[in-house]
């Protein structure tokens, strides 16, 4: 979203948003760009990541898919791989599935990119970059997990257009 990284001070933060947010509106800032990576194993499960415990940040202590904001200079495939490495230490071939856009709770319209790929490696051999946890999960679990960002709906139409 900007070039400089966000502070971690609460009220700096809040500031910092803020000010994205006047930008964003004024059109000085366009709408931020996002990925997400949908992997799955041999058992057509699909890794899941497990956010910080910590009230500061949106969706804390939910499952997401691995991802994150494309920064400056990089193409949408680039931040993928790049999420990729950084959340899990895993390196697939990424094919780009869909482009949607969504509202955040900060009132920003995200363009958010969705890749999947593949990996024959379980949880232990991975590298836990961000996060509490990484597991796999069948979409008969989904339903029974607290999951952010909206992507159960988005699990569950890759299930369906996958099948």
């Amino acid at each position: 979203m900007a070039e400089v990284p966000h502070p971690t001070d609460p009220q700096e933060y809040k500031q910092w948003v803020k000010e994205l947010k006047r930008k964003w509106k004024a059109g000085v800032i366009p709408d931020p760009q996002t990925v997400a990576i949908i992997i799955t194993n041999d058992r057509n499960e699909v890794l899941l990541q497990l956010r910080d415990d910590n009230p500061q940040i949106a969706f804390a202590n939910h499952w997401t898919l691995p991802g994150g904001v494309v920064n400056p200079g990089e193409n949408h495939e680039e931040a993928a791989c790049r999420e990729l490495l950084e959340e899990t230490g895993l390196r697939s071939s990424l094919v780009h599935w869909k482009m949607y856009r969504r509202n955040s709770g900060n009132k920003f319209v995200i363009e958010q990119h969705v890749y999947f790929g593949k990996t024959e490696k379980k949880v232990n051999e991975m590298v836990l970059g961000e996060g509490q946890a990484l597991e796999f999960f069948g979409e008969e679990k989904l339903g029974s997990l607290l999951i952010g960002y909206d992507f159960d709906k988005l699990l569950g139409e890759f299930f369906d257009h996958f099948k």
